[in-house]
């Protein structure tokens, strides 16, 4: 499993450095800098969506007092180290418990 995603990140690292090479070859520096910032840019806005995505969930996973629940923390729980393996959701200093 570990093998298969490594391939695909390889894959989409190979799709953003062909996209890149093209901007360059086609605009220059500046195209090549524009798909650069615009890459940086989404990744910072997804992983911003994702974390504010679980912040709301633990806050609904609160209210209807689920944090009791084994089951849904368990789901959650996995959700989270998926989203921080695939690097879309940062290690926080101070993990909070439920």
């Amino acid at each position: 499993m570990s093998d298969e995603r490594e391939d695909k990140e390889n894959f989409i690292d190979k799709i953003n450095n062909a996209l890149t090479d093209f901007a360059g070859s086609v605009f220059g520096e500046s195209g090549r800098d524009l798909i650069e910032e615009t890459s940086e840019k989404v990744k910072e806005f997804s992983t911003e969506a994702i974390s504010k995505l679980l912040e709301f969930s633990d806050s609904i996973i609160d209210q209807l007092k689920l944090n009791e629940n084994d089951q849904v923390m368990k789901a959650r729980d996995s959700v989270e180290d998926l989203l921080k393996q695939a690097g879309l959701l940062k290690e926080s200093d101070e993990e909070e418990e439920f």
